[in-house]
């Protein structure tokens, strides 16, 4: 048995096979994991979902729980880019419930009713629920809140501004992959939104060496098929808040120099 921020996770057997039941208190969260889950299967990168009901999924249980959280060595990037990509492009085709909507393409924003369907919702709301949340962690430092709103005010830019849309997991870090042998790298836990891909690369940038930070946004980019000062921009509008949380003191000051 295990948990996350959000959701209970118990170790089980279904008549499949080994399966996870994952309890989650809000059912609109479990349906749109379900929802992205069940579109991204064919590539083989996620769990498969047995069943789903009132916030409670069955998935798949892989054969290794490991993270790569867990793991001394870094992955390969070409190996994270093969996944960010495997995702990426299993986005809804126009017509199908929870499409962007082709007539806001620079915008991200998705036909109400088809995003209904599918309860994926546009990027912009997913980062403002992110920087309130952050913001409100931070209340009574002013320098913290300031280079939150920084931060906001860049990651609203971009969310507005992106060229192309996809289906993207949302919270691509390492503790939500795992490595699962002849399947490669697979994701879980995905907070799917309709935004801009790359949005999701930001993790792997901030797993180099601070001093390669950068070279590794202009490689990332490269193999995932997005625009690198796109990728660095994400970064930077993400930086502030890393600050809060990383352990070393001398990384805690490079997402400092390097935050908008």
């Amino acid at each position: 048995m295990g948990s996350g921020n959000t959701s209970l996770v118990v170790r089980c057997r279904a008549p499949e096979g080994p399966a996870i039941l994952k309890l989650t208190p809000a059912p609109d969260i479990a349906d749109a994991e379900a929802a992205a889950l069940r579109l991204w299967r064919p590539s083989g990168r996620v769990p498969v979902v047995w069943a789903e009901a009132g916030g409670a999924l069955l998935l798949e249980a892989m054969p290794s729980e490991t993270t790569l959280a867990d793991v001394a060595a870094a992955p390969a990037l070409r190996d994270v880019a093969a996944l960010i990509r495997a995702l990426h492009e299993r986005t809804p085709a126009q017509g199908e419930p929870g499409a962007p909507d082709p007539g806001s393409p620079g915008t991200g924003s998705p036909d109400t009713d088809d995003t209904g369907a599918f309860g994926f919702r546009p990027q912009a709301e997913r980062t403002e629920l992110l920087f309130d949340l952050w913001r409100s962690r931070a209340a009574g430092d002013a320098d913290r809140v300031e280079a939150l709103d920084r931060g906001r005010a860049l990651a609203r830019e971009l969310a507005a501004s992106s060229p192309r849309v996809v289906l993207t997991h949302g919270d691509l870090h390492p503790g939500n992959v795992l490595a699962a042998g002849p399947r490669g790298l697979v994701a879980i836990d995905p907070r799917p939104g309709l935004a801009d891909p790359a949005s999701d690369a930001i993790d792997w940038v901030f797993l180099a060496d601070p001093s390669r930070w950068r070279p590794t946004a202009e490689e990332l980019a490269a193999l995932i098929d997005v625009d690198a000062e796109r990728l660095w921009a994400w970064c930077r509008a993400f930086a502030a808040r890393l600050a809060d949380t990383d352990g070393d003191p001398a990384r805690r000051q490079a997402f400092r120099d390097v935050a908008v």
